[in-house]
């Protein structure tokens, strides 16, 4: 089925919305010690904007159900209390969902739970192969995160270059928030002692991003650092 052309209204709904999320999952991940935990919650965001695009452009609602019912279990840990068991049966339904909608927006997020799924189950291998897929389907909004989990899973594995690898391109190339990319990337680079990295990055985030939820952190790391900084700007009354 040919896809809807969306009006220009519809389109500036659509950023509006973008960004908003973006702003909220910068506040809920500059609170998470591990990037793998934060990329659970931004998950929030894909949903809120695919969905939203399905429902704005008549796409068939038997896929975005079979989706919903995939994220609703991936996310039950009320009542899923075994990750094990969560992680399986988030697997067979995102997979359900995959197998009868991949040629839809929905499916490329269906294979976005694929890959996060077998990294809960310990699948690593195949999580990679997976999320590397969707980052060549997918589109700017699921793109952009999915890298965002790649970095994160070699990050939890140790696996450092490969993780400053992909921020970079990540930061780079647009898609995500900045500002949370640069943290990272500081945060890896001071990890492996690579010290004037790390500050090249945190103070991107102090200069470039002084209004993000990662500037005290960037702020004390520079003073741990050794570099202080200077207080920010008073804003201009208008």
């Amino acid at each position: 089925m040919a896809r809807t052309k969306m009006t220009r209204h519809q389109l500036k709904e659509r950023d509006e919305i973008t960004t908003s999320l973006q702003k909220f999952t910068e506040l809920v991940y500059a609170r998470q010690k591990e990037v793998i935990t934060g990329v659970a919650i931004v998950v929030v965001l894909v949903i809120a904007i695919i969905g939203w695009n399905v429902y704005s452009s008549n796409r068939n609602a038997n896929a975005q159900s079979q989706l919903a019912a995939a994220i609703n279990i991936f996310n039950d840990t009320a009542n899923i209390k075994s990750d094990k068991e969560r992680y399986e049966k988030a697997l067979a339904e995102a997979q359900k969902t995959y197998d009868n909608y991949r040629s839809l927006p929905v499916g490329v997020i269906a294979e976005y739970f694929i890959a996060m799924s077998q990294e809960g189950l310990g699948d690593t291998t195949k999580a990679v192969q997976t999320l590397q897929e969707v980052i060549q389907r997918g589109d700017a909004s699921i793109k952009g995160v999915a890298q965002f989990a790649l970095g994160g899973i070699y990050k939890k594995h140790g696996e450092t270059q490969k993780a400053i690898e992909v921020y970079k391109q990540l930061f780079d190339g647009g898609g995500y928030s900045k500002a949370a990319i640069a943290f990272e990337l500081a945060g890896l680079y001071e990890a492996s002692n690579q010290a004037d990295q790390a500050k090249e990055y945190y103070q991107k985030v102090v200069s470039e991003f002084p209004e993000s939820p990662f500037r005290q952190g960037a702020d004390d790391a520079l003073k741990r650092l050794g570099v202080t900084t200077p207080p920010p700007a008073k804003q201009k009354p208008s």
